[in-house]
């Protein structure tokens, strides 16, 4: 069976060092690639024009900045992402209600089901909401 990261390049926006090695971890352990991981907005952006990826995971909060411009630079390419957040979904800045979200404190599982739904392994690309919007 495939490893369901298997030959994709996640990139990891994380601005606590062991949050973002965890998740490395799981991609690397699924056979995936990780861009990053970044800990602040500037490295996000520089990645982001610098280098390709499939999907990425991105913290909201960034110590005293948010990852927004780095999210907008992603949905402009037709990058999927999903934001890493502790907040209530009403606290997130409303041009981005419907992305998907991945709540701390999570698990290896919810990192691997928020992921199968950014890629899914059979290269269709999705919304934020995990709905197909074309076959490859």
């Amino acid at each position: 069976m495939r490893a369901w990261a298997q030959g994709r390049t996640i990139l990891i926006v994380e601005d606590h060092p062991v949050i973002a090695a965890e998740i490395a971890d799981i991609i690397q352990a699924n056979g995936g690639h990780v861009l990053g991981p970044v800990f602040q907005l500037a490295g996000a952006l520089h990645l982001i024009e610098t280098a390709a990826c499939d999907a990425a995971l991105l913290d909201i909060n960034l110590g005293s900045e948010t990852v927004y411009p780095a999210a907008e630079k992603l949905q402009d390419l037709g990058v999927p992402f999903a934001f890493i957040t502790g907040f209530a979904e009403g606290e997130m800045d409303s041009r981005y209600a419907d992305a998907a979200l991945l709540h701390k404190p999570f698990g290896e599982m919810q990192v691997e089901s928020c992921l199968r739904k950014l890629i899914r392994g059979s290269g269709e690309s999705v919304d934020r909401r995990g709905v197909v919007i074309m076959a490859k």
